[in-house]
């Protein structure tokens, strides 16, 4: 019987070396990822931001490069933005750092974590654009490096129930 190229072997390899729950934590984002992709073209922002719990901000806050995002204090945090970034690397792929961001906050907050969701757009002289990225208690989960040019528009907490 032939064996698997070795760029399978190597796949499998990193995968048998996860913990069950980074496993775990892998399988959601990736299923998640393409509903995620799906609401963000055809769901109004306004409603998935109510579905999933997020409220505005008084004040969108300082771009994370004007304060130094802490790294993720605990390995829950880690799990999931390494989660995002594995799911988000393997077919069907594509996914928007908006769609990343709601996955993230879908993982946190089924966990009971803060998620914090920035939406920004780029200086007018750099043309349309738009980014989001997602922190929770101050650690990167999703759309980091956020480049310092970013201004920041908005800011949406999650409510976090106790658990």
């Amino acid at each position: 019987m032939p064996s698997a190229p070795a760029h399978h072997r190597g796949r499998w390899h990193r995968w048998s070396r996860l913990s069950a729950r980074q496993r775990r934590l892998t399988l959601q984002a990736w299923l998640l990822l393409p509903a995620a992709g799906a609401a963000v073209r055809i769901v109004p922002l306004r409603r998935l931001l109510a579905l999933l719990e997020l409220r505005s901000t008084d004040e969108p806050g300082p771009l994370p490069s004007q304060r130094t995002p802490a790294a993720p204090g605990d390995t829950l945090s880690r799990d999931i933005a390494a989660a995002i970034t594995r799911a988000a690397a393997q077919p069907p792929g594509g996914s928007t750092c908006l769609a990343q961001a709601l996955v993230g906050t879908v993982l946190l907050h089924r966990h009971g974590r803060p998620a914090e969701l920035t939406l920004a757009v780029a200086n007018p002289g750099e043309g349309l654009a738009a980014h989001a990225w997602l922190e929770s208690d101050g650690a990167p989960i999703s759309g980091f490096p956020v480049p310092a040019t970013w201004q920041p528009l908005v800011r949406f907490r999650g409510r976090v129930e106790p658990s």
